[in-house]
């Protein structure tokens, strides 16, 4: 077989999702390895309540958490299966501190592997002018502009049934202080008190999100998990996200 032949054939299986790669071998080991369960995706949003956390603690559901939430585990014994992070600013920021840091299993996802690769699972992002939900991780996933979109195809490929999300807030504030990001042609900005963590960004400069993306995904998202005959709600307090069903925390609390 010809090297030219042999270069197509492999390209060709990589976009079909066939596990050709070692990192696709490492995302197969999670399908359906938590087919039926509850699934809650926890955002760090400002109205996330430690006794909210303590209480998801006890439950019996598949729990994700994002980028440093980390940070909160000086002062709670919180522990999530997986952490996720997508954000390459945030990656390259905190890359050191998210592997020594996370708790759970690490999946980070880029558009490029990275260094370490041993120390997490690492899955190709790829961003489309219109959002397409990832059944296939395999080939890559669609985050949306929005980590917990990412986290959202990984539980479902896991093979979870019903997907609560908590402390989605969905509204930022910041300085009106901008510099260019010539690396993505986006305004960075600064500013703290986003999340329910102090010091979050540690004064970092970070690109804000676009609402209107991250909408069109949850969206997207509840159009493919309904079709699927998923179940996804936002269970969090306080939200402006306006493209999923609302779910009271306290009676889904008392609902399991």
């Amino acid at each position: 077989m010809n090297s030219l032949l042999l270069q197509n054939l492999t390209t060709l299986l990589l976009e079909s999702g066939f596990p050709v790669k070692h990192w696709q071998k490492n995302i197969t080991s999670y399908k359906n390895k938590h087919s039926g369960k509850k699934c809650i995706l926890i955002g760090n949003g400002p109205s996330v309540r430690f006794e909210d956390l303590k209480l998801i603690n006890e439950i019996d559901c598949v729990t994700f958490v994002f980028n440093r939430f980390h940070k909160v585990y000086e002062k709670l014994d919180f522990r999530p299966n997986y952490t996720v992070a997508i954000d390459p600013l945030f990656i390259n920021d905190f890359f050191d501190e998210l592997l020594s840091n996370s708790r759970g299993e690490l999946f980070i996802g880029h558009h490029k592997q990275l260094e370490r690769a041993d120390e997490y699972n690492w899955f190709k992002i790829k961003s489309n002018v219109k959002f397409k939900f990832a059944a296939n991780p395999l080939k890559h996933i669609e985050p949306g502009g929005s980590v917990v979109v990412a986290g959202l195809q990984l539980a479902f490929y896991m093979g979870c049934s019903e997907f609560y999300l908590y402390g989605i807030d969905h509204d930022f504030t910041f300085s009106d202080f901008k510099c260019n990001n010539k690396n993505t042609n986006r305004d960075l900005v600064q500013g703290e008190g986003n999340h329910f963590i102090a010091n979050y960004r540690s004064n970092k400069m970070w690109c804000p999100p676009d609402f209107d993306l991250i909408e069109r995904a949850f969206i997207g998202s509840k159009e493919f998990l309904e079709r699927k005959s998923k179940l996804i709600m936002n269970i969090s307090r306080k939200s402006k996200l306006k493209a999923l069903p609302t779910l009271d925390f306290d009676l889904f609390i008392k609902k399991i």
